[in-house]
């Protein structure tokens, strides 16, 4: 053979094995939306895709612009999107603890927190809760853990240092939940206390305020990232928790407490009554422009209820009443954060959602 037909051959032989796909090397951290549809509703629309082979018991959505946005989840799930949800990449948390909260402030800093796990498999377990943070955008994260906590929620930071959580303990074996803050970026954290209302697990931001149900049918709001807190009384029946909360800016308020739904126009100093019993999934595009989306749940001979659909409430005058739409099958959403007032974007187990303004 001639010295120029071995080097041919050689040649067809690099170029063939780089053309085959290495055997067992498939990326398993990768998902692609292989299925689409949407849920027209009044002024907006609802997208849902699907992805194979993609699971995860979502505990929060966090959505940094309209392209990054991260999911948390059981088992120590992180995944990533920087496409707006088309791909999902799945991170290395380098825990299976299971996480709850997540908040990025910029592309690069960002945390995570979650909870105690004990008598379970994994290497973090009965070490207590668990903290994350990362400095490169999600692809390595420094962990600390606070033994004497049962789980951190609900985190926001306001700056790398400063920030607020919802820290819960063990205490004559029941949990409570205590607000604290942080001024050295999540390493420490200072309890305030105040008399929240039991399983308050989420603050509620509006601009510089921040709000949560108390005990006894209050609820409190704090300017100073949750130094200090104000109190306001509501309508709520005696013995009662205010179950959810929504504020449109520091004088339109929704609140949800027995005996039904109730709306203020000035802070809180006075509470009008709605033709609504319930909410689920507030959002207000506006002072006037809101609507509430609720689950619908039936027992139907099994041990869990059966999943139903959800009925939409669109509401034109603030909130104070409120049209009904029939139930809607293909309709469902789980926990969503609000990027905007426009834009929406959530999970429900294998299937990420978003809530979009019709144009």
């Amino acid at each position: 053979m001639s010295r120029f037909s071995l080097v041919f051959l050689l040649i067809v032989i690099i170029v063939l094995s780089c053309k085959k796909e290495p055997i067992g090397t498939e990326d398993k951290t990768i998902f692609y939306a292989v299925e689409k549809d949407t849920v027209h509703l009044n002024g907006w629309d609802v997208f849902n895709s699907h992805y194979d082979d993609f699971s995860i018991h979502s505990r929060e959505t966090y959505f940094l612009n309209s392209d990054i946005g991260f999911v948390v989840g059981y088992n120590g799930d992180i995944y990533k999107t920087t496409d707006s949800g088309e791909t999902w990449v799945k991170k290395n948390s380098g825990t299976t603890l299971h996480l709850h909260s997540v908040f990025f402030l910029n592309e690069n800093n960002g945390y995570v927190s979650g909870q105690a796990m004990n008598d379970c498999l994994g290497p973090d377990c009965d070490k207590g809760c668990v903290f994350l943070k990362t400095i490169d955008g999600g692809e390595t994260w420094i962990k600390n853990f606070f033994p004497n906590y049962y789980s951190i929620l609900s985190l926001r930071f306001f700056n790398e240092l400063e920030g607020i959580a919802i820290v819960c303990t063990v205490e004559r074996e029941s949990i409570k939940d205590n607000i604290a803050v942080t001024s050295d970026g999540g390493i420490s954290w200072n309890f305030i206390y105040l008399p929240i209302g039991p399983n308050s697990d989420r603050l509620f931001f509006v601009n510089d305020l921040i709000y949560i149900a108390g005990q006894n049918h209050n609820i409190y709001r704090s300017s100073d990232h949750g130094y200090t807190w104000e109190t306001i009384a509501t309508p709520g029946e005696e013995n009662h928790t205010v179950l959810n909360l929504y504020f449109i800016n520091a004088n339109l308020g929704i609140i949800d407490v027995a005996p039904g739904v109730f709306k203020t126009t000035d802070g809180g100093l006075n509470w009008i009554k709605t033709n609504i019993q319930h909410t689920a999934t507030l959002h207000f595009y506006n002072e006037n422009e809101g609507f509430n989306i609720e689950s619908v749940w039936a027992y139907e001979g099994g041990e869990f209820p059966t999943f139903k659909g959800s009925i939409y409430y669109e509401t034109k005058d603030g909130g104070l009443t409120w049209s009904k739409s029939e139930i809607i099958e293909a309709l469902h959403i789980g926990s969503t954060y609000f990027l905007d007032k426009e834009a929406g974007y959530g999970f429900y187990q294998s299937r990420f959602y978003s809530i979009k303004k019709k144009e």
